[in-house]
């Protein structure tokens, strides 16, 4: 069990600390509640802009990675559809440091026309290289579009088009910063040899007295309407082979059913003998490969299987065996207990060894915080050890069926 503390300053930032006293470092994990999903459809890729923004230089700190290598750490970032989140790692001895360069980019960032045509260009760069030069580089742009008609939901965080990003103006992107990063739309771990009261000084000292107020769009997403129709596209790949993609959508990530669409998806497809494996791929030979996937998140997840075609199998004939296999395991088949069970332990098992990683255990930390349930850290290996195969195959009966499945037929490129 986690044993951490947590408390929010005056400003409405919250702070979330662990202490662990075998560890020579400390990680600042900061999470602001922002993400693709804020943007709308004629100004995307904006939250992964700022990703990069971030590390152009503050009021203070003209360059960001120079003073946290001096300093010893190391840092990165990321973003997705609901949040973006950045990380420190720091020497005991220099913590101070990660409270002062992490508070000084919340407080004023250098936001001007060289830096931001600098990132303009790299982020435009990375979306032409991952989109256009990649094997399946639209992938996510045909699902979120096919998926999602009118959800925030349905451009990827890269954005929709490059030129979003390329024609952003000054104006534009200082108001998004004004928008969303404020103490109130923020979150931070501390995990490490640091205590309570130690984390609780820092935090007022270099975060208190920022106060800038601002109203962001706190979760209130225009809600999906329910599929219930098969919903299909056909496109070109650079991939060498043809391919099929279902994707269905999934409940939300504090819903206990999200966990069993994790666990089916690894037992229907997660190692080499699973049953897509040794029925699709080795006994029939319809595929070349196929695997899935239950992608969780704060709003609906995602489940998406897909098969690479081997020569002379037809899309149909790979979406059909796709479809069948969804709904052919059974809690009577030993083979398939076997690997249910194989799967609660190596998901116990992970979870576990994520208590032994600061990095990771911050970031979970503000996750869970941020998806209102932030006790989940603690109760999720129990809920998956208490995971019943029935249950497991009730959810994927109800959920993966053939009048709300999105299919994407992928044609290698001519």
């Amino acid at each position: 069990m986690y044993s951490y503390n947590q408390f929010v300053l005056n400003n409405g930032l919250r702070v979330i600390h662990l202490e662990d006293k075998t560890r020579t470092t400390i990680v600042l994990n900061t999470l602001y509640n922002v993400g693709a999903r804020d943007e709308n459809d004629g100004r995307t890729g904006f939250a992964h802009l700022f990703e990069h923004l971030m590390f152009s230089g503050s009021k203070n700190v003209e360059v960001f990675d120079k003073e946290v290598e001096e300093a010893g750490g190391q840092n990165n970032a990321f973003t997705n559809n609901e949040i973006t989140n950045y990380y420190l790692v720091m020497p005991k001895e220099n913590v101070e440091t990660a409270f002062w360069l992490e508070s000084d980019r919340l407080l004023e960032l250098n936001i001007n026309e060289k830096s931001l045509s600098v990132q303009q260009g790299v982020v435009v760069e990375e979306f032409k290289q991952r989109c256009f030069n990649a094997p399946f580089g639209l992938l996510w742009h045909h699902i979120r579009s096919l998926v999602y008609k009118e959800s925030p939901y349905r451009w990827p965080t890269i954005g929709l088009n490059f030129h979003h990003v390329e024609d952003a103006k000054i104006e534009d992107v200082r108001a998004f910063y004004d928008m969303y990063y404020c103490p109130q739309n923020a979150i931070i771990s501390v995990v490490g040899d640091i205590t309570l009261e130690e984390t609780r000084n820092l935090s007022e000292k270099w975060f208190g007295g920022i106060n800038k107020l601002a109203t962001p769009n706190l979760n209130s997403y225009k809600k999906e309407p329910e599929q219930q129709e098969r919903r299909f596209l056909e496109a070109e790949d650079l991939s060498p082979n043809p391919a099929v993609f279902l994707i269905w959508r999934g409940p939300f990530f504090n819903d206990t059913k999200s966990l069993h669409l994790e666990v089916f998806s690894e037992v229907l497809g997660g190692s080499d003998v699973s049953p897509l494996q040794m029925e699709l791929v080795k006994n029939k030979k319809l595929f070349n490969s196929s695997e899935c996937f239950y992608l969780r998140g704060l709003g609906e997840g995602l489940f998406v299987l897909y098969g690479i075609l081997n020569p002379g199998v037809s899309h149909a004939e790979g979406e059909s065996a796709l479809l069948d296999i969804t709904s052919s395991l059974s809690a009577k088949n030993k083979e398939v207990v076997f690997s249910f069970d194989g799967v609660k332990n190596r998901h116990v098992t992970n979870l576990l060894f994520e208590a032994t990683q600061p990095m990771q255990l911050a970031q979970k930390l503000c996750y869970y915080a941020n998806s209102g349930d932030i006790e989940q850290i603690n109760q999720e290996p129990i809920a998956v050890e208490n995971l019943s195969l029935e249950d497991v195959l009730c959810t994927a009966s109800a959920t993966l069926k053939e009048n709300n499945v999105s299919v994407i037929y992928y044609h290698p490129k001519k």
